[in-house]
């Protein structure tokens, strides 16, 4: 089993408006396709995607993932949502193979801090196939980010 990790473009990240920050209660939106973790050619590799960096004093209290097309090309992908201590800590391992909106955890684990840490996003491929023969996908990761402390500074 190898790892490969790979950074999300920043133009793919998306801070909501107030109108679709309302409608899905999260601050931030991720934008995968396929093509950004179709690395690792075993079937039991896993991509890690770096999403970002919390700020010192923070929390997360909804997070939820929408496979807008289903992955294709492996017999099993599941995504993880969390933090390099946690990688679980907002979505459990859930596939990504069926188009549709995958709630995360309703009990956030890890979900806060009081310093800097890095969002990632964890696929792991569990049986036939490979992260890099996919063909097809995309999902959107919604995370309500928020900053914990009083200070404007």
């Amino acid at each position: 089993m190898a790892n490969t990790t790979v950074v999300v473009a920043r133009a793919k990240t998306f801070p909501l408006s107030t109108q679709e920050g309302a409608y899905s209660e999260c601050t931030l939106k991720y934008h995968v396709d396929y093509g950004d973790i179709a690395y690792g050619t075993g079937s039991s590799d896993t991509v890690t995607l770096t999403l970002g960096a919390t700020p010192a004093n923070w929390a997360v209290t909804n997070s939820r993932v929408n496979v807008t097309t289903a992955f294709a090309g492996t017999t099993a992908l599941t995504i993880q949502v969390g933090t390099t201590t946690t990688t679980n800590a907002f979505v459990t391992a859930l596939s990504v193979l069926t188009a549709g909106l995958l709630q995360g955890s309703q009990t956030l684990a890890n979900a806060t801090g009081t310093a800097t840490i890095t969002m990632q996003a964890l696929f792991t491929n569990a049986t036939g196939g490979s992260p890099s023969a996919l063909s097809a996908g995309a999902l959107d990761i919604y995370l309500n980010l928020l900053r914990t402390d009083t200070s404007l500074g």
